[in-house]
């Protein structure tokens, strides 16, 4: 499984933290928006928190498969994201799970994060980083897609949202090959938004 023993660095007042069982306040209070969880398949604002995320969060954090992180920017906790459906003897793995709270949308947060884990997980030796999400989320394809990320298809009726509703679920990928550039790539894009917000 991916090595965590040394702590994420500190990028742009970016910092990715395992999650700890003392965040509990902290991150029920970022989740508290249920616009948040529109496209997700559980939600974690109001009693939901208890019963549908909270508990699995921690339960499952360094679990066969899983990693979760808390992220925070400047000491703030805007956030969380994970590494999920790793797989040892195939060197593949997905970050997922990601949300942020609607200030830290659009900024350095998601950029920064992105370079820590993919570099996390390169540097583990994955031959392959899978980003999925609904094909209708526009906001996310946009990102993956500005991170990178090359498309693969979509898998039709593939999840069912909170609400009920189906969800057809677009898979995108990153591998070494692809790294170095995205990583330089990231890099120019963290300081141009480091420098607008100084």
């Amino acid at each position: 499984m991916v090595q965590l023993d040394d702590v994420f660095e500190t990028l742009a007042g970016v910092r990715l933290d395992e999650v700890q069982a003392e965040d509990e306040a902290e991150v029920r209070a970022a989740a508290n928006d249920a616009d948040t969880w529109r496209w997700f398949t559980f939600r974690a604002d109001g009693e939901h928190f208890d019963t549908q995320f909270w508990p699995n969060f921690l339960v499952h954090h360094r679990s066969a498969e899983e990693y979760h992180f808390i992220v925070r920017h400047q000491g703030k906790v805007v956030g969380a994201t994970c590494f999920l459906a790793a797989s040892d003897r195939h060197k593949r793995l997905e970050i997922g799970g990601t949300w942020y709270t609607k200030d830290a949308r659009g900024g350095v947060v998601n950029p920064v994060c992105k370079l820590l884990l993919l570099d996390r997980a390169f540097a583990w030796g994955a031959r392959r980083v899978e980003i999925k999400t609904d094909s209708q989320n526009a906001r996310s394809r946009a990102a993956i897609e500005k991170l990178g990320g090359v498309f693969e298809g979509t898998l039709r009726n593939h999840m069912i949202l909170h609400d009920g509703s189906q969800r057809h679920t677009v898979y995108y990928s990153i591998v070494p090959e692809e790294w170095l550039k995205i990583k330089a790539e990231l890099k120019l894009r963290i300081d141009a938004l480091s420098n607008q917000s100084a």
